[in-house]
């Protein structure tokens, strides 16, 4: 069986990991914390979108270039603002919704994480946001 953690702070340091690896647009980063069977559900500009989590990595890097307001190259002057706004564990599992602004956007993901054999691992992210 696998061990529930003592604390959050395993997954704590997870999604500290990812808010990091997308503002700054590394994919090495990314990849550490996502499983690499991970989906990515989520509207943008009013469409449903599905990501697999290297073709969201290559979109989150620039490889391909994506649309202008999609690419996170530098990371913002005034830094990001992010908190975890909720984190629940069931066993070896755990949901989080995470809230964080850069670029004068506004996101709201939530996440599943799955404790593997390699450690926590975000799963599934469903997202919205909001244009300040």
């Amino acid at each position: 069986m696998l061990k529930q953690p003592e604390s959050s702070a395993e997954v704590n340091s997870i999604l500290e990991k990812y808010v990091h690896g997308c503002v700054s647009a590394n994919g090495s980063l990314i990849r550490e914390v996502f499983h690499p069977e991970a989906k990515l559900f989520g509207k943008f500009e009013g469409k449903t979108v599905t990501f697999a989590i290297e073709a969201w990595i290559d979109r989150l890097t620039g490889n391909p270039k994506p649309a202008n307001d999609a690419k996170i190259s530098e990371p913002p002057e005034d830094g990001i603002e992010w908190t975890i706004d909720h984190l629940v564990f069931d066993e070896n599992i755990a949901h989080a919704t995470v809230v964080s602004r850069f670029l004068n956007v506004w996101y709201r993901d939530h996440m599943t994480l799955l404790q593997t054999e390699d450690g926590w691992k975000i799963v599934n992210k469903a997202f919205t946001y909001e244009k300040v």
